[in-house]
């Protein structure tokens, strides 16, 4: 069976006890904390995706390392995870839970890009406009791109806005080469 459906059933599962059990957000905590686990600490990465270490092993290790940094429904969801021997999968599973936790609480990512440095209350207010046009909650990063010579370009989700100078100049030159 393919790893993403696969990955995807078991944040389905994980998404689905935390809401019943009303743990959700400390569910997403520890899978964020898991997911820069994974990503930076090459042994903690080694441990899951070994099969030479035995699944009693892998088990002590999780309790050791982990038994009072998570909930308890996290501690024993990677129990699961290790008995099913899909332990190597943890780190695409949990970003699939994180994915499934924003779009049921409404969450949804926006970055602005911009020639300079935007002010604090310009991005406070832009986050109030997009929250309002998107009925969600909106989270914005801002990166500075000084090619765009002024403007903005605004990305959410998968749309793009381009307010650039740099992309306004581009398709007058166009205009003009073409006729």
């Amino acid at each position: 069976m393919n790893n993403s459906i696969i990955s995807g059933r078991y944040a389905k599962a994980l998404i689905q006890a935390g809401i019943a059990q009303n743990c959700l957000d400390a569910l997403r905590d520890d899978t964020t904390l898991l997911i820069a686990a994974i990503k930076e600490n090459l042994i903690f990465r080694q441990i899951l995706i070994s099969p030479v270490i035995k699944p009693s092993q892998k088990h002590g290790v999780m309790d050791e390392l982990l038994g009072k940094r998570v909930h308890a429904m996290t501690l024993s969801f990677i129990h699961v995870l290790i008995k099913n021997k899909r332990d190597a999968m943890l780190y695409d599973i949990a970003r699939r839970f994180i994915t499934l936790y924003e779009t049921y609480k409404g969450i949804k990512h926006a970055c602005i890009i911009s020639a300079t440095t935007l002010d604090e209350r310009v991005k406070n207010d832009l986050r109030q406009k997009l929250n309002t046009a998107y009925q969600a909650d909106v989270q914005l990063a801002s990166e500075v791109n000084a090619n765009l010579i002024g403007g903005f370009i605004l990305r959410v989700d998968d749309r793009r806005y381009d307010a650039s100078l740099a992309s306004g100049l581009n398709r007058m030159k166009q205009k003009l080469m073409a006729g």
